[in-house]
């Protein structure tokens, strides 16, 4: 009776998990969560974007100071 009990708890969880985690993956795939993930996607990439050229600018700046010094272009 023990075994049986334990499979049974056993089979309720892991029907619990695939029924939960089926239902994450439909509400992915249907158009509204697509529509979700291609604005979370592009956000995303919109920061990176913004990081990466703030980045890029201040690395600019410091190597055109470094060449005006090396250069003496300031003086």
């Amino acid at each position: 009776m023990g075994k049986r009990l334990f499979w049974l708890a056993v089979g309720v969880g892991v029907t619990a998990v695939v029924v939960l985690k089926g239902r994450e993956l439909y509400e992915r795939l249907t158009p509204k969560g697509v529509v979700e993930q291609i604005e979370r996607t592009r956000s995303g990439l919109f920061e990176w974007a913004g990081e990466f050229l703030a980045t890029m600018g201040e690395a600019m700046d410091e190597r055109e100071e470094e060449l005006r010094d090396a250069l003496g272009l300031d003086e």
